[in-house]
């Protein structure tokens, strides 16, 4: 038996077909494995706070976080691979503050654009840098280095993971502050400037809390100083650089941004699995022995914080005339 359609249900049959595309968009995120773009190698240190947090974090979320180390170019290379990802929600950058508020001043053009090209998402943890020293250097304190360095001028070399990075541009403004003259080394990876930190192919490197603290307990480099406002819990001995150098102090900071035009709702979803994940006790003190300050933030907070830090850092660059080669 032959059925006619009346006009109204011709209608709504033709509104629930112009809805199912809707409604197919709104399938529940996350709904396959996350990626998480770390601009920096393999077992630097923020690809070990990124996999530390990253486990945690895919269990709030129900899917699995997949860190993806991508190093190079003062962490530019990692920033494009994520920032020029489609923005579906599924690819993050998680990264450091150098890129959005360094990096924009000292080179001519990026891949990614700093300010209309990414979604603040949540601030990660804050922290200093240590500056660190070959173990067969002549000297074990920041006021031997100084000494050292006036009597041979060029002679000290000090690496950095990029032309351009916070611990070359931490060591231009310390060269500068101390009137001493060093040689800049730059590498593609922190880790293998390390190595040959340790043996004493190069002296002296400004490295980040999270990779320093380690290297210095196991007696491997000398740690000269620490580059916070005061010293730091995981290294009470080690005195601040200020104390030296008076007036001298450089922070960093981790954060995690999305490609922009990613829905807000994943943002915001994003961002609070993200704060609730560093409210963890056992994951809040394994940071803190790796001598970071966690954090964690609203979106807003995030990019007030980039504008701020991105505006007074363009000021010294511009008036240091610092340029990436």
């Amino acid at each position: 038996m032959k059925r006619t359609l009346t006009r109204r249900q011709v209608t709504t049959l033709l509104a629930g077909m112009a809805l199912a595309p809707a409604l197919l968009a709104q399938t529940p995120w996350p709904a396959k494995p996350i990626r998480l773009v770390v601009p920096a190698g393999a077992g630097s240190g923020p690809d070990i706070m990124a996999r530390l947090i990253g486990d945690r974090l895919g269990q709030r979320l129900g899917q699995p976080i997949v860190v993806e180390p991508t190093p190079g170019a003062s962490g530019i290379l990692g920033a494009d691979k994520a920032l020029n990802a489609a923005p579906d929600g599924y690819t993050f950058l998680f990264g450091f503050n150098q890129l959005m508020t360094m990096n924009p001043h000292i080179y001519a053009k990026l891949p990614y654009d700093p300010v209309k090209g990414i979604a603040p998402v949540s601030l990660i943890s804050k922290g200093g840098y240590v500056l660190i020293a070959g173990p067969n250097v002549p000297f074990d304190d920041v006021a031997g280095m100084i000494q050292h360095a006036r009597a041979h001028p060029g002679a000290l070399t000090y690496a950095s993971f990029g032309n351009g990075s916070a611990p070359h541009l931490g060591m231009e403004l310390l060269k500068q502050r101390a009137g001493i003259d060093l040689l800049h080394v730059p590498y593609r990876t922190s880790a293998a400037a390390n190595t040959d930190l340790m043996a004493n192919q190069i002296q002296v490197k400004i490295e980040t809390q999270t990779s320093a603290v380690a290297l210095v307990r196991s007696g491997k480099v000398k740690a000269l100083a620490v580059t916070t406002g005061e010293r730091l819990a995981a290294l009470p001995s080690v005195p601040a650089l200020k104390e030296s150098v008076p007036g001298f102090e450089l922070t960093g900071w981790n954060a995690v941004w999305a490609p922009a035009g990613v829905p807000t709702a994943i943002v915001d979803q994003m961002s609070r699995a993200i704060q609730a994940t560093l409210q963890e006790p056992e994951l809040r003190k394994r940071l803190g022995e790796m001598g970071l300050d966690p954090q964690g933030s609203s979106p807003s907070e995030l990019d007030q914080l980039t504008r701020q830090e991105s505006a007074q850092w363009g000021k010294l660059i511009r008036e240091k005339g610092i340029k990436a080669d």
